[in-house]
C-alpha cells in the first residue's frame, strides 16, 4: 500500500463516520501516524509505506475520529494565530473565529498595557496578546482547575508573560487593578441550555457544558461581564466579547444600557456577527 492509498482509505472512513472535513483531518492523523511534514506527504504519496508501527499509532486514532473525537485531541496541539498550543480533555477547545476576538483585542491594546481575559480556557486569547501585544501585561481567569493548569502550562512553554487565577471572572483579579485595564477581553459561554443537544458531537461531547451553557436564555454570563467589566477599566478602556451571532443584537444592546460607547458588531471568518466591542466614556 502507498501513502496515496492509505490516505483515500482514511478519507473514506471518516467520510462514512459524517466527519465534516475527512480529507484534512485524514492527511493530518496520517501525518502524525508517519511523523511527516506537510510537504513530504504530498511527495510521499506514491511511495511504500514504510515498514514500522505507524499503524499501531493510526488505527486508535482513526477509530477514535470516526467516533467524533475532536481531531485536536487526537493530535494533542491547536494551532491560534502565531501559537502552537497544548490541548486536553476537559478543557475548551478554541475555535478559529476566536482568532477575530484576539485580533480586535490587540488593535485596541497599547504598548505597556493591561488585559484582563475572564473564561481563558486553554489560554489562547491571552498567549496572543502577550506573544503579539508590545510588553503588555495580561491576566487572565477561568473557574476551570483543569483550564487554569493547562493555561499556565501553555504560556510558561511559550515563554509568555501571562498570570493565570482560578476563580469566577474578576473575583480573583488583584483588587488595585480595578479601574486600569485597557482591554477586558472574553470568549465566555454565550449558549442556551436547550441548545446544547443540537451541537456537533465533537462539541457536545468533549467541551466542558460550564464553558459551553451560560444558563436558560445564553446571556446570563455576558449580563455580568457587562455589569461589572466596566469598573476594571481604565477611561476609554475597551471591552470586547466573543457572543453567539444570535444574541449579537441582544449583547449590544446590554452594552449600551450598561452606559458603554461606541458600541459595534464585529464578524468572524464567516462573515457572521460574532464580536461586540463597546468602550467605557473617557
Amino acid at each position: 500500500m502507498t501513502v496515496a492509498e492509505l490516505l483515500a482509505q482514511v478519507r473514506e472512513t471518516l467520510a462514512a463516520a459524517g466527519v465534516p472535513t475527512p480529507e484534512v483531518d485524514a492527511a493530518l492523523l496520517v501525518r502524525h501516524a508517519l511523523n511527516l511534514s506537510a510537504t513530504r506527504l504530498v511527495t510521499a504519496a506514491a511511495e511504500p509505506l514504510p515498514p514500522n508501527g505507524w499503524s499501531t499509532r493510526l488505527a486508535p486514532l482513526v477509530a477514535r475520529r470516526a467516533a467524533r473525537e475532536p481531531l485536536q485531541l487526537l493530535l494533542g496541539s491547536l494551532g491560534f494565530r502565531h501559537l502552537d498550543l497544548e490541548v486536553r480533555p476537559g478543557v475548551f477547545l478554541p475555535r478559529p473565529e476566536t482568532e477575530v476576538l484576539a485580533g480586535e483585542a490587540l488593535a485596541r491594546l497599547p504598548a505597556g498595557g493591561l488585559a484582563l481575559e475572564p473564561c481563558t480556557g486553554t489560554g489562547a486569547v491571552a498567549c496572543a496578546l502577550a506573544d503579539e501585544g508590545d510588553g503588555v501585561r495580561v491576566v487572565a481567569t477561568d473557574r476551570s482547575p483543569a483550564a487554569v493548569a493547562l493555561a499556565r502550562d501553555n504560556a510558561a512553554r511559550l515563554h509568555l508573560d501571562v498570570t493565570v487565577l482560578l476563580g469566577d471572572l474578576l473575583a480573583p483579579v488583584p483588587g488595585e487593578l480595578r479601574g486600569t485595564a485597557d482591554v477586558l477581553v472574553a470568549n465566555p459561554p454565550y449558549l442556551a441550555e436547550r441548545e446544547l443537544a443540537d451541537l456537533e458531537p465533537e462539541v457536545r461531547d468533549h467541551d466542558p457544558v460550564a464553558a459551553l451553557v451560560s444558563g436558560p436564555t445564553g446571556l446570563e454570563l455576558v449580563a455580568r461581564l457587562l455589569d461589572e467589566g466596566p469598573a476594571w477599566l481604565r477611561p476609554a478602556g475597551w471591552l470586547l466579547l466573543e457572543v453567539d451571532t444570535s444574541r449579537s443584537g441582544a449583547t449590544a444592546a446590554l452594552a449600551r444600557a450598561a452606559g458603554l460607547i461606541e458600541v459595534a458588531i464585529a464578524r468572524d471568518l464567516t462573515g457572521v456577527d460574532r464580536v461586540v466591542l463597546a468602550r467605557r466614556p473617557s
